[in-house]
């Protein structure tokens, strides 16, 4: 008669320290999100960063010895994750049937998302402190000249002249950005939905037609 044994529960593999390590350091910045999203910048409060990520004082003090050093790692975290996402984006656009539409998407989940929010406040933070705003700022602005460059060159895979292509990202990221601060005073998702549209309709008729007016001139000049 066969018998049976009890096998041992499997176990997962024990975390290496580098990992562990890792794993605090995205507890704490992920909590620095929260709480800059609720208080801003001014607002912040490192021993509470601690207590909403459920980590010791000790090993926040470890990874982020200052309250700076937190602010720079947690806006590093958010352009990371910005960038990853929107060259995903504007690679798949290269084949998508409207561009256009996909780069406002992609705006709309950036601007329309705490990401913005918070970074606007950090960025925005203590004017008084220089050395936060002198590594802050050109941060941001590289990280969002690297999305708007992308954009431009899935426009140009499209065969839409890079001039045209940039005006039309720079219009259309502009517009995502402003109607996002919009919702702080008015916050009407459904007509900027349409307001888009609309947008989307009109860039889509310039382009149109300025690829119209460029075949023809090439045609004259054969």
């Amino acid at each position: 008669m066969a018998t049976s044994s009890a096998r041992a529960p499997v176990r997962p593999p024990r975390r290496t320290q580098a990992e562990r390590s890792e794993s605090t350091r995205k507890k704490l910045i992920e909590a620095a999100l929260v709480l800059l999203r609720e208080r801003g910048y001014g607002g912040l409060r490192t021993n509470e960063v601690s207590e909403r990520a459920g980590v010791s004082r000790g090993a926040q003090l470890h990874h982020f010895p200052t309250k700076y050093e937190l602010i720079l790692a947690t806006l590093g975290y958010l352009n990371d994750k910005m960038l990853a996402e929107s060259q995903r984006r504007a690679a798949e656009a290269q084949k998508s049937a409207d561009p256009i539409a996909d780069a406002i998407a992609d705006a709309k989940d950036f601007f329309f998302s705490d990401y913005f929010f918070v970074s606007l406040a950090i960025t925005m933070g203590d004017a008084r402190d220089e050395d936060l705003m002198r590594n802050t700022v050109p941060m941001s602005r590289d990280a969002r000249f690297a999305v708007e460059k992308m954009w431009i060159e899935a426009l140009a895979a499209r065969g839409v002249p890079r001039k045209h292509a940039a005006d039309v990202i720079a219009l259309t990221l502009s517009i995502v950005r402003g109607l996002a601060v919009r919702t702080i005073i008015d916050d009407d998702r459904k007509k900027f939905d349409e307001l888009l549209r609309r947008w989307r309709g009109m860039a889509a008729l310039f382009l149109e037609h300025e690829l119209r007016q460029a075949a023809t001139k090439s045609g004259k000049s054969r």
